[in-house]
This record gives structure tokens, C-alpha cells and sequence, in this order.
């Protein structure tokens, strides 16, 4: 029975083995650099020593931090709006808002549009004005904060509302309007700005709440290379129409990305990398032992001064 039980385990001994063998182990890599203060463009030399299968080096400038390799959204950021109007003919006041929506599911249709949430923020903006009857100049609204407007890691939908009222006699009294610039911006609290959307990329869409037939045709949004605008076509009975974006996510951005230095058929003893501006960056190498079995990883960081 003894010599059965010792014969087993000799039999289990390769198997552990195998396993012991394949188990990942922890890297015991190390990394120093040659000095700690340089200047832009010099090349800062990092020495490694008894590097691991893998290696992503991140350098600490905007986009490539290691402490930011999972932040998918940026809190603080302030989100501006400017649109540039141009008021036409009629005589109607207010026939134009400027509507957001944070629960508008991007169905493009009139049920859809009735069934959202939607907040009126024309009051916020400068629109164009003239008396009945003249033309309007074009305004800019200048940037307008509507942070407060949104609602944080929701989608929000911006719509253009025109609003025709019925004519009192046998002419139309229902002023156009005319869109030059929508420009979404978002400010980081770092003072990175970003164009997040325009008036040719915000993905407009038309909806007809109240179609409004005439001898001039259906009154609608139309979209052409310098603006989009409503032309009432002179109704002379109520209309809607609707023109409304795609759903934008202002607070949402890339993780930040490393750079591969080192896989399992390169040898790495050295890395140099240059530094195109000044400024304090920490710089972070993460060196990964890897098979099937899982993976285990070591980080190493520097504080680097980069000046003039």
C-alpha cells in the first residue's frame, strides 16, 4: 500500500512541476534614469535592467498619463455654446427657440420629440432682431456657458423649435430664420478648449410636428453649404418643425495610452525619449510578465523637470 501511495506521488511530481513552471511570475525589473532635470529636446536616457516580457512606457504629457489610463469621463468641464442667427421677413416675434434635451432617444420623429424632456434655453442667447417686415443683421451670441443646462454622463440632443402662428388675414406674418454657426465647445479644467461640434458635423435632423402647406410649397428646415434655415413658405396656418441633433457626450473622452516599448521578442536594456515642452511630468514605466495563465505587473515611476 506504502509503495502504491509513493509511486502515485512520483507520478504527480511532473505535473507539478508543469504547473509551478508556467505560473506567472512577478517581474523584478528595475528602472533608473540618468538624471532628473533637462531640457526641451535633450534626450532622457532611462536604463533597464532584467526587463519583463512586456513593457508600456507613458511620458506624462497630456494624453499619456498612467494615472488617467481608465478615466473615460473629465469632471469640471465647462461646456459653451455660440450660434450666429439671422432673422427674415414677417412680422412674428419669439417664433424661434433654441431647445436641450438630456432623455431624447434620437428617434427622429414626432412622437419622440413630444415624449422628451425638453428645456427652453433661448433666453441665454442673443438672437437676431429687426421691425416687421426687415431683414435682420446676422448676431453672433458670443459663448455661452450651459453647463448647468446638461446633466452629467447623459446624452443631451440640441433642437432648433419654429413655432408658425396662424395668420390673422390673407398674408403671412411667420418670420424664417437663419443658422449660420452652432459651435459646441468644452473647456478642461486645465484650459484645454475643444470644438466638440459645429454646423456641419452636429448631424441634423428634421422633424415636421405641424406641416404647413402653401402655394409656395411645405413650409421646413433646409440645410446648405453656408447655413441651415426655415422658410414658412408664406403660411398662412400654424406649423412646427423641429431640426435637432445628434446625442453628444461633452464629458466623455479617450482613456489616456501608453506607448509599447518592449514585447517578448525584443530585448530592451535602454529607452530615450524627448520632451518638446517644458514642465514637471511624471513619468511611468509598466513592466508585465505574461502567458495564459494571467499576468503580473511592476510599475516604476519618475518625476521629470523639463525647462528652457
Amino acid at each position: 500500500m506504502k509503495n502504491k501511495k509513493y509511486l502515485a506521488g512520483l507520478a504527480l511530481l511532473p505535473f507539478l512541476a508543469f504547473c509551478t513552471k508556467d505560473d506567472v511570475v512577478t517581474p523584478a525589473f528595475d528602472v533608473t534614469v540618468e538624471a532628473r532635470e533637462y531640457k526641451v529636446n535633450d534626450s532622457v536616457r532611462f536604463i533597464i535592467k532584467d526587463a519583463p516580457d512586456v513593457i508600456t512606457f507613458y511620458s506624462g504629457e497630456k494624453n499619456k498619463e498612467y494615472k488617467y489610463k481608465d478615466r473615460v469621463v473629465v469632471e469640471g468641464r465647462k461646456k459653451e455654446l455660440s450660434i450666429n442667427t439671422q432673422v427674415t421677413y414677417g412680422s412674428q416675434t419669439d417664433n424661434l427657440k433654441l431647445m436641450v434635451s438630456n432623455d431624447f432617444t434620437g428617434t427622429y420623429d414626432e412622437a419622440s420629440v413630444k415624449k422628451a424632456s425638453w428645456k427652453d434655453i433661448t433666453s441665454k442667447f442673443t438672437l437676431s432682431v429687426s421691425p416687421a417686415g426687415v431683414l435682420g443683421p446676422k448676431v453672433s451670441s458670443g459663448k455661452v456657458d450651459i453647463t448647468d443646462e446638461l446633466v452629467a454622463g447623459k446624452p443631451v440632443f440640441f433642437g432648433f423649435k419654429f413655432v408658425g402662428a396662424a395668420s390673422p388675414g390673407t398674408t403671412s406674418t411667420q418670420r424664417g430664420w437663419r443658422i449660420y454657426n452652432f459651435d459646441l465647445t468644452t473647456t478642461d479644467p486645465d484650459g484645454t478648449s475643444t470644438v466638440l461640434a459645429s454646423r456641419t458635423n452636429a448631424g441634423w435632423n428634421p422633424v415636421n410636428i405641424l406641416d404647413a402647406v402653401s402655394a409656395a410649397g411645405t413650409s421646413k428646415w433646409i440645410y446648405t453649404t453656408d447655413m441651415f434655415y426655415y422658410d414658412p413658405m408664406s403660411s398662412l396656418v400654424e406649423s412646427e418643425g423641429w431640426y435637432i441633433t445628434k446625442g453628444f457626450l461633452p464629458d466623455n473622452m479617450s482613456p489616456d495610452k501608453g506607448t509599447p516599448i518592449k514585447d517578448y521578442t525584443q530585448r530592451r536594456n535602454t529607452y530615450a525619449y524627448a520632451f518638446k515642452a517644458e514642465g514637471e511630468y511624471t513619468v511611468t514605466f509598466v513592466g508585465s510578465n505574461v502567458n495564459y495563465t494571467g499576468e503580473k505587473s511592476v510599475i516604476k515611476e519618475f518625476k521629470i523637470k523639463v525647462v528652457k
